[in-house]
């Protein structure tokens, strides 16, 4: 939604203006923004109020975040109640990294875009690179479970694969941001791998919830 109602945008240094979201040329942080060309000098290009789009998309992230936070800090219970205790020690693990990952993941839409560069890039890449590491721990618990099936710790393995390229890109790929100096091929690298991960941690989420949920009615004698 908040896409659908995106102003559109304009990048001077690669000539490129579009009345509309690009998934191509606009990252999701552009859609969180205060107002659109945040990043753009030239005094000709306007900047267009962006609320709507703004508040629709900050709220989401913000969501997602206390999402992340919730599901983790209850995520060793899953296995107090599986009486899976040889696990615990793995599953406690996740909990402190989950929940910073979700405050971290809120921080990106608390902080816009336009608001404080550097804080919101901050908060972005912070959120992704806390996320590899609680993969890696989430994927040793499944994987170590007596009940949840591997192909849930498999499947979680690959989306932790994916995320080390992508947090390897946003760390040492082309610098994407207020004065940096990019291609336009560039740019379609930084901004199409941000919504490959996206896209691919969804369905590694969707899966795991699956899993959980389908592993707790066939073991619901126990509670």
């Amino acid at each position: 939604m908040s896409a659908y109602i995106f102003p559109g945008s304009e990048k001077e240094i690669i000539n490129f203006k579009s009345e509309n979201y690009s998934f191509t040329h606009n990252f999701f942080s552009e859609l969180g923004c205060l107002k659109t060309n945040a990043d753009e000098t030239n005094p000709r290009i306007l900047k267009i109020n962006n609320t709507p789009s703004m508040i629709l998309f900050n709220s989401a992230l913000v969501l997602i975040g206390i999402t992340l936070i919730m599901f983790y800090y209850t995520f060793e219970k899953l296995f107090i109640l599986l009486k899976d205790e040889g696990n615990l020690k793995y599953s406690k693990f996740t909990k402190p990294l989950g929940v910073f990952s979700g405050v971290f993941f809120s921080g990106v839409g608390f902080v816009p875009h336009d608001l404080d560069f550097g804080l919101h890039v901050f908060f972005a890449n912070g959120a992704f690179l806390i996320l590899f590491f609680l993969c890696i721990f989430h994927t040793i618990t499944i994987y170590k479970s007596k009940y949840i099936s591997n192909i849930y710790s498999f499947g979680y393995l690959l989306f932790c694969f994916c995320l080390l390229l992508y947090v390897m890109l946003i760390f040492f790929g082309p610098q994407i941001g207020p004065g940096k100096t990019f291609t336009e091929s560039e740019l379609i690298l930084q901004v199409v791998s941000q919504k490959v991960i996206v896209l691919i941690f969804t369905l590694a989420i969707l899966s795991q919830v699956y899993g959980i949920n389908d592993i707790i009615k066939k073991k619901s004698d126990l509670f």
